[in-house]
């Protein structure tokens, strides 16, 4: 077995399980010698904004544009189009004085930051770590709701059975899920696919999910999901077992409430019910079991569990712990989301309570394909897939 990651899982594949990755330098968050202090000079009736912070100097300076846009005395900041319109829908109740905190990291693929002051918080991405791009962020003291995304996100969570020393994007997916996320952070899902699933290929041909990636890699995992359930997702996320023990040492562990006793010789996985803290090679442990009631049902259930505990642990640590959990994420997995992509959902699921993310198994009937034992999907799973098209899941099926 193998599951966002979600923490993305986060965590986004803190479910899946994966042997090597991306190779990247990352940094601790990152404060910068002096703080920085902007302020503007205005008549009494206009909007001003003084900004201090220790950071990067232009994280703060684009920042600091933010709120003057917001508060109609400034030009347009460098934002994404999306969020400057955002901002452009602000409130300006007073002046506004704030001491921010930030952090960045360096991923394989550029650099994300965030900036925190109050119940305010900036989301922010760069080429090079000087010059500095805001795409999300709530800023509650401008009374504008939070904003993570112009749209829906939907991502392709794959845990690969690679072991120690495999490609993990050429081997079998054993785990598949979908992670959805509305863009204001207001809910999310997962939702997992029995990797037995009975499916089309875009080649026109059928074939188990599981055996899809064999050969052919994450692309034709994505285009086949897509083909199976109508929507149209981000991107993937990929880890295979290797991976994913470190992807959760590197977290530190997390808590997990494991709901029955265990004790299954095959996948290592010897626990007793009720809470307690795994490490990586345990947490390994329970998502390969499937000598269960439901059997890879159940095990697909499981690893939506692994995604919500530690999502749990990751957001225990706070905002400003964005940054360098996103550079744990990229070291561990393979994927082709951006890094202000990779950044927006993380930030969105910070909002969200993890055990109220509804955390399904779309339903299925078990049968063959000539010798082949497989799974076919039934309509309630059609329905669930239209259903997550809004990035919500209305109706879990609970």
């Amino acid at each position: 077995m193998k599951t966002l990651t979600l923490v993305l899982a986060c965590v986004l594949t803190v479910t899946a399980c994966g042997s090597g990755a991306n190779d990247t330098t990352t940094t601790s968050p990152t404060i910068a010698p002096p703080p920085t202090t902007l302020a503007t000079t205005t008549t009494m009736d206009e909007f001003d904004a003084s900004i201090t912070g220790s950071g990067p100097a232009g994280l703060i300076e684009a920042i600091r544009a933010a709120y003057l846009f917001a508060g109609g005395t400034g030009p347009r900041p460098p934002a994404t189009a999306a969020f400057a319109t955002h901002l452009g829908t602000a409130s300006a109740t007073g002046n506004i004085t704030a001491t921010y905190e930030t952090a960045v990291a360096e991923l394989a693929d550029g650099w994300v930051g965030v900036g925190a002051w109050n119940d305010d918080l900036v989301l922010a991405v760069s080429a090079d770590g000087e010059a500095w791009t805001l795409v999300g962020g709530r800023l509650a003291s401008m009374e504008l709701a939070p904003f993570f995304g112009d749209a829906a996100h939907q991502l392709f969570i794959v845990g690969s059975d690679a072991r120690t020393k495999e490609d993990p994007l050429k081997l079998r997916a054993d785990s598949l899920h979908i992670i959805t996320v509305a863009p204001d952070g207001s809910s999310a899902s997962i939702v997992g696919i029995p990797r037995d699933s009975y499916v089309e290929t875009p080649s026109g041909g059928k074939r188990k999910f599981t055996n899809v990636m064999s050969g052919n890699g994450p692309e034709l995992v994505v285009e086949t999901a897509e083909l199976l359930t109508g929507l149209d997702f981000d991107g993937y996320m990929v880890t295979g077992f290797a991976g994913f023990v470190r992807l959760v040492n590197d977290y530190g562990g997390f808590e997990i409430d494991i709901p029955f006793n265990m004790a299954e010789p095959k996948s290592d996985a010897y626990f007793t019910a009720g809470k307690q803290m795994i490490d990586g090679f345990q947490a390994l442990a329970f998502a390969r079991n499937r000598t269960l009631k439901g059997g890879d049902f159940t095990r697909s259930f499981h690893h939506g569990v692994i995604m919500q505990w530690g999502l749990a642990s990751v957001i225990g640590k706070g905002v400003l712990e964005i940054p360098n959990n996103l550079a744990i994420l990229d070291e561990h997995t393979f994927t082709d989301l951006s890094p202000e992509k990779r950044l927006l959902v993380m930030a969105a699921l910070f909002e969200l309570d993890p055990f109220e993310i509804p955390n399904v198994v779309v339903d299925g009937t078990a049968g063959m394909a000539g010798a082949a034992s497989v799974v076919f999907l039934n309509d309630p799973a059609f329905e669930m897939f239209t259903d997550l098209a809004d990035g919500r899941l209305d109706d879990p099926g609970e």
